[in-house]
């Protein structure tokens, strides 16, 4: 399957296409922040879009496409509207020629990149009121951090399974995600040119922060670095190191993919003994989220969920430091992504 198919097979990477399509549409159902909301009027507005203009797209207005498709990301509750008009044949027909001209932008080239060791950050969300502390600093992450996740999520997987004994109609919701989270595990993306970090304006169900402080990242020696690039390298995570949650996923990915599975997410413990950290390209963001995937090596499925887009997960405590000298950005009124350095 070529990359657009790939990406237009997923839920992320339809929305981010359709979005594309009305920043380059001179359609007014799709201007000044509109979007058309009949399956006719979408299909309407993406068969006029002149894809030519894809081209002249800027870096940020790019991102800003990508963005729309992050925010309405969710992995607890079935596909919104949109969600399900762009996954109609023929909106994904239409669709194509703009996912093409999007993956062939100067501006995307980079997407399918590894990791970027020299230009890692963390944020950290602000709230201006009180400003915060050098927190990144202290943080303390303990050797045995991913072993104490391993343990929790083993006692969250049994209780659900206890309750759905108890009663087997029960949908009461569980955790969705399949990162190593909640652990004191590190979450990094990159800085671009005029942007702090990636992280300021593609992040996964967010608090709509409006002021962040920006820790620069060094990264020592040669890590070990797993890239998630499409589905199958999300697959192949989860095939080497499974981790079974059919019980704590069991509702809220039915909900999301209308499909009842044996699912899996990775043993992140068992991953850092071989990994030091994973990366997830921006090609992987828009091609694997959201959907239910077969595994290779044993019966269940997967899905990835929660992992924002460029980021990358630390495993361990020896090879990242957080430099002290971080800076303080905020979102500007004028534009729904325009982030700009706060000045001291």
């Amino acid at each position: 399957m070529d990359a657009v198919s790939v990406l237009l097979a997923s839920p992320r990477g339809r929305f981010f296409s359709a979005k594309v399509g009305y920043m380059c549409s001179d359609d007014e159902r799709a201007s000044h922040h509109r979007r058309p909301r009949s399956s006719d009027d979408v299909l309407d507005v993406l068969e006029a879009v002149d894809v030519r203009a894809i081209a002249r797209l800027s870096e940020i207005e790019l991102l800003d496409a990508l963005a729309l498709a992050v925010d309405f990301a969710r992995y607890w509750q079935p596909p919104d509207a949109e969600d399900l008009m762009f996954a109609r044949p023929e909106i994904v027909a239409a669709l194509r020629p703009i996912a093409r001209a999007a993956l062939a932008s100067p501006h995307a080239r980079w997407w399918a990149e590894p990791v970027d060791l020299g230009r890692q950050r963390l944020v950290q969300d602000l709230d201006p009121r009180w400003g915060q502390t050098d927190w990144p600093l202290e943080h303390h992450r303990p050797d045995d951090d991913l072993a104490q996740w391993r343990a929790r999520a083993l006692a969250t997987e049994a209780r659900f399974l206890r309750e759905q004994i108890a009663d087997p109609d029960s949908d009461v919701a569980g955790y969705w995600w399949s990162t190593p989270e909640p652990s004191c595990t590190l979450a990094t993306t990159r800085a671009r040119d005029g942007l702090g970090a990636l992280e300021l304006i593609l992040e996964e169900d967010s608090f709509g922060s409006r002021h962040a402080r920006v820790w620069p990242a060094r990264i020592h020696g040669t890590p070990r670095i797993y890239e998630i690039t499409d589905p199958a390298a999300w697959v192949r995570l989860v095939d080497t190191y499974p981790f079974p949650v059919p019980a704590s996923r069991r509702s809220v990915w039915f909900e999301a993919t209308g499909t009842h599975d044996n699912w899996f997410i990775p043993d992140w413990a068992a991953v850092a003994a071989d990994y030091d950290a994973v990366h997830l390209t921006m090609i992987g963001y828009l091609t694997t989220p959201g959907i239910a995937i077969p595994l290779a090596a044993r019966a269940g499925a997967t899905v990835l969920a929660g992992w924002d887009p460029d980021a990358t997960f630390w495993l361990g405590n020896d090879l990242i430091t957080i430099d002290n000298d971080p800076a303080d950005w905020h979102l500007a009124p004028d534009g729904p992504t325009e982030w700009r350095r706060t000045e001291p």
